[in-house]
């Protein structure tokens, strides 16, 4: 009996560290945002999702009405993202789509399922917070101690963004790790050694926020935590504030006033001098804040004994919105508001500040769109299109393509809700504001209860994300998403069940539901398997090793047979070992997989030209699904001729140069 207990007790510890943990492993493999690893994750969740279906004494005890709303949302939106391919006709695209949604949809269901506990959720949020503290300090290390941790050169080496590898998103995960360490040193609900370290997390995190120089996050940060200050009014306010606000601002400016590490060039030796510098100033903060800290743990005390009469209670929180609206007002007509906030819409719909791109800590200051309109824009014509259903998932890089007004390459609309309106339709976006929908009211629901601080934690953070999400392409980021499922789910389950008929079921019931979910893990897995056997073919490739590319690429067909990417490395193994009729083939079935894609009319172009046939019609094609590629205007010049030798000519010149 105590066996059972200990293993019980064990298990479930792991399951509440589970989503701290699973942050830190999608922050440290490019965010999650390349197929296999939110499939890999996927495929975990769904197997401690069957194992406790099997053994748990009460599997289903969180099952409550607006987990079903919630989950039952997500589930019909993963299945009109896996429809959209009859209308797409790219299969490929909707099912790796489908595999990212199922992730999601697995989080939400495998902590929806534990019943509903502030003891829970307490620890779900503590190791979040210290998985986004952990990966934040890995970030900062590799910035200001790149003689410590170096790492190697990436797309804007003057914006922080190692390890997600987007600045952005990194910029988010810190803000979101400020929200948690902000209420974990705020809240008198929580141990005291936690009020302390949480203290001394914020200036690590508000620095490395400053070096992504992420707009989006900073603004994101400022709403959660006036949404947290605001609802929440945690009794260790006062102390908190005090403890970390000071040390937080001088690690910030300090941080701001190194230059050379917002520089193009941030590992010169002038600039790791700086980054030193920098470094002492945060560890001196640190510690700062977690001494300052642990003394007004005294403070802690006595306002956990405070209490304001409940007949003041009314009069005075009505007096202090009225004096904080009268402030505003009278603040905004002194800064004269209306002008300048006209000014800087005309500001945000011209672009950027070309300077900005010499200097990234005036972007801060820029309410420059950085194409973000233009991005917008192209998915809003795809809606115009296709109001219903979308274009199908997957396929806004297509139309960016075909429609962008500048030649730079971009996979997602820098926004999650303009995206999915453009890909999958009102249908689409009904669902998927159904699910964030019923998370958000809940958490809002949910403050009015005794331990409300937490709950107030979590809403103020996914109202941040929410915020955030509209203007970047965080669901492609499973490492800034996936707390929020989770996190989501637990708050959505019903307490200890009342009902043991639901909480304690059947082997008869148990077990079609772990087949169910097992059924879930199969597309996963077989999205896995597929993504890893066609990196290593493409690897392969670049190495020069066809016979092992094309080994890779067929494994990676056979277990997904509906991507177009391994017969692309086929075709151009087959040209370059003189075989341009199979390649003609491998390309046909590329394009039979993904119509759309212009590269597969390119690389039947150079095939049928290898083979002696006109290349010209597919030339044409691919030119006019992407207009502004130098490659498409190239071929066309280059085939420009009825010689098929010429065409031969020119297509070993393309082949030659080719690089998956």
């Amino acid at each position: 009996m105590l066996d059972r207990d200990l293993t019980t007790t064990v298990s479930h510890a792991a399951l509440l560290a589970l989503p701290g943990v699973v942050t830190v492993y999608l922050s440290f493999n490019a965010g999650g945002f390349f197929p296999n690893t939110p499939a890999f994750v996927a495929v975990l969740l769904a197997g401690v999702l069957v194992v406790r279906t099997l053994l748990a004494d009460e599997p289903f005890a969180g099952l409550s009405r607006s987990l079903l709303l919630a989950s039952g949302a997500l589930a019909l939106f993963a299945v009109w993202t896996l429809a959209s391919a009859i209308w797409s006709d790219a299969l490929g695209r909707s099912l790796i789509e489908t595999s990212r949604v199922l992730l999601y949809l697995l989080a939400l269901l495998l902590f929806g399922s534990m019943a509903r506990t502030s003891h829970a959720l307490r620890w779900m949020v503590r190791g979040v917070a210290l998985g986004i503290v952990i990966v934040c300090t890995v970030a900062l290390v590799t910035r200001v101690l790149p003689d410590v941790w170096p790492i190697a050169p990436n797309l804007a080496e003057n914006r922080l963004s190692y390890p997600l590898t987007y600045w952005n998103a990194l910029g988010l995960l810190c803000s979101l790790g400020l929200i948690f360490c902000f209420h974990l040193t705020c809240s008198l609900g929580e141990p005291r050694i936690v009020r302390v370290v949480a203290a001394g997390a914020l200036p690590l995190l508000g620095t490395t926020l400053l070096f992504t120089y992420s707009r989006g996050g900073l603004a994101a940060s400022a709403i959660g935590l006036v949404v947290y200050i605001v609802v929440g009014r945690p009794r260790g306010l006062v102390s908190g504030l005090l403890a970390a606000g000071p040390p937080t601002a001088v690690a910030v400016i300090a941080a701001y006033d190194a230059d050379l590490l917002a520089g193009l060039s941030p590992t010169t030796s002038a600039a790791t001098a700086q980054g030193h510098d920098v470094a002492l100033v945060v560890a001196i903060c640190t510690a700062v804040a977690i001494s300052i800290r642990a003394l007004l743990l005294l403070l802690d005390v006595r306002l956990a004994r405070f209490h304001l009469p409940h007949h003041l209670r009314r009069p005075l929180l009505a007096s202090l919105g009225a004096a904080v609206i009268v402030g505003a007002v009278v603040g905004a007509a002194a800064l004269d508001a209306p002008s300048r906030v006209s000014d800087q819409y005309d500001r945000f719909t011209q672009g950027f500040d070309e300077e900005t791109q010499r200097d990234f800590r005036q972007r801060l200051t820029d309410p420059g769109n950085r194409a973000r309109l233009e991005q917008w824009k192209v998915s809003i014509r795809d809606f115009d299109r296709e109001p219903v259903r979308g274009t199908g998932a997957g396929t806004y890089p297509l139309s960016w393509v075909e429609d962008r007004p500048a030649s730079s390459n971009i996979d997602d609309a820098h926004s999650l809700y303009v995206e999915v309106l453009g890909e999958l339709g009102i249908v689409g976006m009904a669902l998927l504001a159904l699910c964030l929908g019923v998370i958000l009211v809940v958490l809002g629901a949910r403050v009015r209860e005794s331990d409300r601080t937490v709950y107030v934690a979590v809403l103020a953070a996914a109202i941040a994300w929410a915020f955030h999400a509209g203007v970047d392409w965080d669901w492609e980021m499973p490492a800034v998403t996936f707390w929020l499922l989770a996190l989501g789910g637990a708050a959505l389950a019903s307490p200890p069940q009342r009902s043991p008929a639901i909480a304690r079921p059947s082997m008869g019931l148990r077990a079609p539901v772990a087949v169910g979910v097992a059924a879930v893990a199969v597309l996963p897995m077989l999205v896995f398997v597929s993504q890893a056997r066609l990196d290593e073919s493409v690897e392969q490739f670049g190495a020069g090793d066809c016979g092992a590319a094309s080994a890779s690429a067929r494994s990676s067909i056979s277990a997904l047979g509906s991507r177009a990417e391994p017969y692309q490395v086929l075709a151009y193994c087959k040209l370059r070992g003189g075989r341009p009729l199979q390649a003609v083939r491998d390309t046909r079935d590329a394009i039979e997989r993904d119509p759309h894609n212009w590269e597969y009319q390119f690389d039947l172009a150079v095939a049928r030209a290898s083979a002696g046939l006109d290349p010209r019609p597919a030339a044409r094609r691919a030119l006019r699904l992407n207009p502004l590629e130098s490659a498409t205007k190239d071929a066309l010049e280059r085939f420009r001729t009825d010689n098929p030798r010429v065409w031969k000519r020119q297509a070993e010149l393309l082949v030659e140069d080719a690089f998956l």
